[in-house]
C-alpha cells in the first residue's frame, strides 16, 4: 500500500504507529527493496477470516487514528 497521502518520510515509522494506534500490523516495503523505498507498506493475509474480517473493521478508521505529517 502507498503511504504517500500520510506524510511519513518513513516506512518503519509509519508501521509501528499503525501498530500501534490502528491495530494492525504492516510490514515496511523498504525491506523489500535495495533502493530507497520509504513510501509502501505490505499486509500479510494468511490469517484466519475471523483476524482478517477485525483487521479491516480497525482499517475502516485509518484516517481517523493515523496522524498526518
Amino acid at each position: 500500500m502507498d503511504i504517500s497521502e500520510f506524510g511519513y518520510d518513513n516506512d518503519l515509522e509509519f508501521c509501528e504507529d499503525m501498530t500501534r494506534l490502528v491495530g494492525v500490523a504492516t510490514v515496511p516495503g523498504s525491506s523489500f527493496f535495495r533502493e530507497p523505498v520509504n513510501n509502501l507498506v505490505r499486509f500479510h493475509f494468511a490469517k484466519q477470516d475471523s483476524t482478517l474480517y477485525a483487521a479491516l473493521n480497525r482499517l475502516e478508521f485509518i484516517r481517523k487514528k493515523m496522524p498526518y505529517k
